[in-house]
């Protein structure tokens, strides 16, 4: 679990970087899919964020109802972002969009609202790790 974890976390990291962005948005149906997993436990949840520490101090987890498995989405952040997020009920994207002026850069991770497996993350770690362009992954 930590291993997956912590390839997730090297990931995003290249992920923001690589557009510039202070904060990545990660939404539970990419989290679903890279993990293999349906349902979110709490543990599952708190030992996600501890792992991702690494790459992103800051972390704020939305969830859809008070239930600890109703995660929803997550915002990981390298700098303070709290402040400048939305306070209310609405999905990422209308977050991401409400954001003012001046907050911190952030994107959600799949813009294009296809997921990655963990498959196809190691493969663009490895050609990054070889001085290769990820395929598909034009830099912006």
């Amino acid at each position: 679990m930590r291993r997956q974890h912590c390839i997730f976390g090297h990931f995003l990291g290249v992920e923001a970087w690589r557009r510039g962005l202070d904060c990545i948005v990660v939404e539970r149906k990419d989290l679903a899919i890279y993990l293999g997993i349906k349902k979110f436990k709490s543990a599952r949840v708190e030992a996600l964020l501890e792992d991702l520490a690494p790459w992103f101090w800051f972390k704020k987890p939305y969830y859809r109802t008070n239930a600890p498995d109703s995660l929803s989405s997550i915002f990981l952040a390298r700098v303070p972002i709290e402040e400048h997020l939305p306070r209310g009920s609405m999905r990422a994207r209308t977050r991401v969009k409400k954001m003012e002026e001046g907050a911190p850069t952030t994107e959600l991770l799949n813009m294009d609202g296809k997921p990655l497996t963990e498959e196809q993350i190691v493969t663009q770690l490895a050609r990054l790790a070889a001085g290769l362009s990820p395929k598909g992954i034009p830099p912006k």
